[in-house]
């Protein structure tokens, strides 16, 4: 039983620890790729694919950074504040415990799996009017660091699927793990059959 609770503290870090990259990377694919607003005023020329192209990626940014931030501040709080054994021994606290446990990480994957969708509808908009990664010329480091970070997010999604899986067999186990009642003639018991 104690091992289960380790590897569910165990895949609560890893998705921590790979949320935060994403945000790292992200920001900085972000920072390298992005133009400023400003830049498009001041231009002469028509630059409405380029600012379409700008708005599609900050909104990709934005989709990424709210699934990372919930799944940066849903297991760290979760890692945090694990509950004690005589808060869990209440049925009623065990259960809704045991149930929040188990929705929080699918709601984070789900989160997660629409913006993955997200980034595969723009890279396929972005990629037939420019035939590149990107629409800037950042060249092939932006398109690495993007791609490592499209695989963060398939790994995010499988510790969360994990996460979930644990849990489940972690209150499997709980629930039929039973205790022997001890009743008052037992301890008459023990004591003659030692004799």
């Amino acid at each position: 039983m104690a091992h289960i609770d380790q590897y569910i503290h165990y895949t609560r870090l890893m998705s921590l620890i790979t949320a935060i990259s994403i945000v790292i990377i992200s920001l900085c694919v972000y920072s390298k790729q992005s133009i400023p607003l400003a830049s498009f005023y001041v231009s002469d020329e028509d630059d409405t694919a380029h600012y379409i192209i700008q708005s599609i990626i900050d909104r990709r940014l934005i989709a990424t950074l709210v699934a990372s931030h919930a799944s940066i501040f849903c297991p760290l709080f979760t890692l945090l504040n694990t509950p004690t054994k005589s808060e869990l021994e209440h049925q009623a606290s065990a259960i809704v415990d045991m149930l929040c446990q188990a929705v929080v990480p699918l709601g984070l994957a789900l989160s997660w799996m629409f913006s993955i969708l997200f980034d595969s509808r723009t890279i396929h908009l972005i990629q037939g009017e420019h035939n590149s990664c990107f629409s800037t010329d950042t060249g092939a480091h932006a398109c690495m660091l993007f791609d490592i970070t499209h695989g963060l997010k398939y790994l995010v999604i499988f510790f969360f699927a994990v996460e979930t899986m644990l849990v489940c067999a972690d209150s499997i186990v709980k629930c039929y793990s039973t205790k022997r009642i001890q009743l008052p003639g037992d301890d008459i018991e023990k004591s003659l059959i030692s004799i």
